[in-house]
């Protein structure tokens, strides 16, 4: 567990959880904003349970393709995240996880000694699906960071 020396401590490793959702990109832009000193990193979390709902969609051809097209969608939410960054001139470090975003995120925050984490209330998931507030709600809870949710 992480010691925090006071309720005001400047982080110096942000983490910023991005999926494809507006209320990311606001977070995103939040955590710049407000942390332009701290070591900034962007993690967009790949969901193998989407690659079932690919497969019903497209057969299994949609399967097979399902991880490409994951990489390549990462990659195009990293580039806008880096236009993003450059406005202010900072730079972000970027990692894609695979897993339950929810536990992803949290699991992220342990294993690299993340001190904050800015993540949008909400996001999209999968086949733009809505999901309400499970995913931040998670980290709120479960990370051991400072949690900032931009709604």
């Amino acid at each position: 567990m992480r010691a925090h020396t006071g309720l005001f401590d400047m982080p110096t490793r942000v983490l910023v959880p991005l999926d494809d959702s507006p209320l990311a990109m606001r977070a995103l832009g939040h955590a710049l904003d407000e942390w332009p000193d701290a070591a900034m990193t962007v993690l967009h979390v790949v969901d193998p349970v989407d690659a079932v709902y690919e497969s019903e969609v497209g057969g299994l051809t949609g399967a097979e393709t399902w991880y490409e097209a994951e990489m390549d969608a990462a990659e195009k939410l990293f580039d806008r995240a880096r236009e993003r960054a450059d406005e202010t001139g900072v730079a972000l470090r970027t990692e894609i996880a695979v897993g339950k975003p929810g536990r992803a995120i949290v699991q992220y925050v342990a294993d690299n000694d993340i001190d904050h984490v800015v993540i949008g209330s909400h996001g999209r998931q999968g086949l733009q699906r809505v999901f309400l507030g499970s995913v931040a709600e998670r980290v709120l809870r479960r990370a051991d960071a400072t949690v900032t949710v931009v709604p």
